[in-house]
Parts: structure tokens; sequence; C-alpha cells
């Protein structure tokens, strides 16, 4: 078992005991079934937590099982009514040792009044956490696939694919380009690639992914290529992905020229 699947089912054992033990003194408190004249309220309250923290991990057990084999809806919830049926005799044994040690007088009641005293009292109870356990099983669910799923750019660059410029690494974030807009995210550059979806545009360079339509133009001094942007700043040019941005017809305004660019001091300062 990993250590998320552990904790996720120690949190759910430890709310579904906790959820018991509110259940135990409500119904000690209430009194149902006439209980209410049995004995003062600790006794009742004493007598319910006794029965449902047990309860609750024979019939949380099995709602656990029926729901691990993903039956389809009705075989679920028959085997669910099917397992209190069952389940409940034995339970009704406990149930009534405690009851009798607590009240004596409660030993002229037939086997049979207790067992469907605990019918009608568990068999709501179990199908109501049924529906319980199913939503936060679909929850969970949920966050999961969310979080394998790729991030969005909404989500992760807070802008649309169609508004970034470009993309700049700075140490362990990526600065976001829009126009006359830029913010810091903490992601790594193929997150950042990756929520861009199928945006024209390529990685220039290891630290730069750079927008089509923000090339203004090309600068060459020497062997060092630079694209100037639309947001006014330049982007290097890697060495190894100049033919790249060759091919993809980038470099049609290119601009060769004898010494160092002012595109170069843009960049440098």
């Amino acid at each position: 078992m990993s250590d998320t699947r552990r904790s996720d089912f120690l949190r759910d054992w430890a709310v579904d005991l906790a959820i018991a033990s509110v259940c135990a003194i409500f119904f000690g408190l209430i009194g149902p079934f006439g209980s209410y004249l049995n004995g003062p309220i600790w006794q009742r309250v004493a007598f319910q937590l006794a029965c449902f923290l047990p309860g609750i991990l024979i019939f949380g057990s099995l709602v656990r099982v029926v729901l691990r084999f993903r039956l389809n809806p009705a075989m679920t919830w028959m085997s669910i009514v099917l397992g209190v049926v069952i389940l409940n005799a034995p339970f009704q044994i406990w149930v009534v040792s405690i009851a009798v040690s607590i009240w004596p007088f409660l030993k002229i009641l037939r086997p049979l009044d207790w067992y469907l005293q605990g019918l009608i009292t568990a068999l709501p109870i179990v199908l109501g956490f049924t529906l319980f356990t199913q939503a936060r099983l679909h929850r969970r669910q949920q966050a999961r696939e969310a979080g394998e799923a790729p991030p969005t750019a909404f989500g992760l660059l807070g802008a649309p694919p169609s508004a970034v410029l470009c993309l700049q690494m700075e140490d362990h974030y990526v600065r976001v380009h829009t126009a006359g807009n830029s913010r810091l995210v903490l992601a790594t550059l193929n997150q950042a690639m990756m929520a861009l979806e199928n945006a024209d545009g390529l990685q220039v360079h290891r630290s730069w992914w750079v927008a089509r339509k923000a090339v203004v133009r090309a600068v060459t001094e020497g062997r060092n290529l630079r694209l100037q942007l639309a947001n006014g700043i330049t982007a290097p040019v890697a060495r190894s992905a100049v033919a790249i941005v060759r091919e993809a017809g980038w470099l049609t305004n290119e601009n060769p020229t004898g010494g160092r660019s002012t595109e170069t001091e843009i960049l440098s300062t």
C-alpha cells in the first residue's frame, strides 16, 4: 500500500468513527424505540457508542468490500442490503449482551424483536453511509485525474495560449510574457510548454520558448542569432536551434549586422 493510499485509508476510518460517535450521541439523547425510558442519558449514550463503533467497523467494511468489486448499481445495492440482513444477526448478539448488562429487565425481549429493531436501525444508516462513501471515492478519483491531467494554460500560466508571446526560464520559475505584461509561475519550461497545447511556436533555447506571431525580426551577430519580439525584448537562439528556426521560416527578415546590435543591448541590460 502506497503512502497516499495508507493516508487515505486511515483518514477515512477516522472520519467514519467520528461520524459514528456523533450518531451514537444523537441516538443516546433522543432514545429511539422507547429506549429513553431505559435509564439516564449517560447510560444511553454509552450503550449507543458500544453499538455504533463496532457497527461502523463491521458494516463499514461490508460497504468497502462491495464497492471494491465495482458492480453495477443494482447489484451493488442488492449486495449491501443482503450483507446487512446477514451481518445484523451476529451483530445483535453483541448488542443484546451490552444492553442486558446495563438494563437487565430487557431480557424479556425476544431475539426476533432485537433483530428487527437492529435491522430497522442499521439498514437506512448503512445505505446512507454507502452514498457517502461513493461520493468520497468519486471526489478522490476526480482529484486524482485532475492531478494526472496536463496543466492548462489558464490554470498554470494565467493566460490563454493565444496571448502568450514567449516563455523565459528564471531559476525555478517561468516568466510568462504577454502583450505589455509578464508574470512568474512556479513550473519547468516543459510544463509551461505542455500547457500551451498546440500553440504555434518553438523552443529556441534551453530557457526560451517563442511564439511565431511574436517575432518581429531576427538579428545576427557573427554566429549568434537573436529574435526581436513584439513586446520589445529579445530572445537568444541556441546554435543547435538555428537550423530549426530557419527551417520553420522565421528568418525571412534576418538582418546581419557588423557589431553589437541595439537588440543585443536591450537583452543584456
